[in-house]
């Protein structure tokens, strides 16, 4: 008998939050693009990750937590009327002294759980880091999950187009005519449930590249990268999944380069078109 194809249910979590080595991230992006199974509970886990994030945000735990465990394990015993009945004959009752020998025990383990509960909701509902948001989005550009809402070859076509849909800071399109990509076109996506505008290019051997841009800091990037000085601009470069990303700020937007090519041609790219703001 056949063996049935291996799924990646357990793995989807960790791939969502950027977890994974990236020989496993490979072996996962292969496998959607041949799963619906997978990749239906994907794009629901994404959802409800994107979701949660926006509606509930980090949950810390309260500052008096500590005190109020400690005061609970220092408090007396409820006392219970010598003339209490049970209600039913099936409940047991304690014995007398069992609230007092045990009363730190229980009272540890509730505080236990209310601990890992909070933690649990952290853990959970933790924004996924940026440069995984980025290369999940290239990742459904290149395999059509995500489609252009504007195909162009246009520059300030798609500039214009970026502006009717309310993006709410000035696009600067690039033209990488000069290092042979082309404009494919592009589309409004929600960054951390903010707009950005993202637009993607073809190289002349089928290479693709997807530009990011939303209002933000780059100081909100998480730890690990690498960074890169050229004219005057600090790029925070992240390998992930087999794909290199590159940050950079201007003025109040950031922009981000990810493609499957090779990272210094990311790099360089990136280098080529920063620039400040007018103005």
């Amino acid at each position: 008998m056949p063996t049935p194809p291996r799924h990646f249910k357990d793995e989807l979590q960790d791939w969502l939050d950027g977890r994974l080595d990236i020989a496993t991230c490979e072996e996962v992006e292969r496998h959607l693009q041949t799963c619906d199974e997978c990749r239906r509970e994907y794009e629901s886990v994404g959802w409800i990750k994107h979701i949660a994030a926006q509606q509930l945000g980090p949950v810390t735990a309260p500052a008096e937590l500590r005190a109020n465990v400690l005061r609970a394990l220092r408090a007396e015993p409820p006392v219970v009327p010598a003339t209490h009945e049970p209600e039913a004959t099936n409940v047991v009752t304690p014995a007398p002294g069992f609230w007092r020998r045990h009363q730190r025990t229980v009272l540890a383990a509730a505080a236990l759980v209310i601990v890992s509960a909070i933690l649990s909701g952290v853990y959970f509902l933790r924004p996924t880091p940026l440069p995984a948001v980025v290369a999940r989005d290239y990742r459904n550009f290149q395999s059509g999950q995500i489609s252009l809402q504007l195909a162009t070859a246009d520059v300030k076509a798609m500039e214009a187009f970026f502006a009717a849909q309310g993006v709410p800071f000035a696009t600067r399109v690039f033209d990488l005519g000069m290092m042979n990509y082309t404009l494919a076109g592009g589309r409004v996506l929600s960054l951390r449930g903010q707009p950005s505008a993202a637009f993607a290019y073809k190289g002349t051997n089928n290479q693709s590249l997807l530009c990011q841009m939303y209002a933000g800091q780059v100081t909100d990037l998480p730890a690990g990268a690498v960074r890169r000085e050229n004219k005057g601009f600090t790029f925070h470069v992240y390998q992930r999944q087999g794909l290199t990303a590159v940050f950079w700020q201007e003025g109040t937007v950031v922009c981000v380069l990810v493609s499957d090519i090779a990272p210094e041609e990311v790099i360089q790219l990136a280098f080529a078109k920063a620039m400040p703001p007018p103005g």
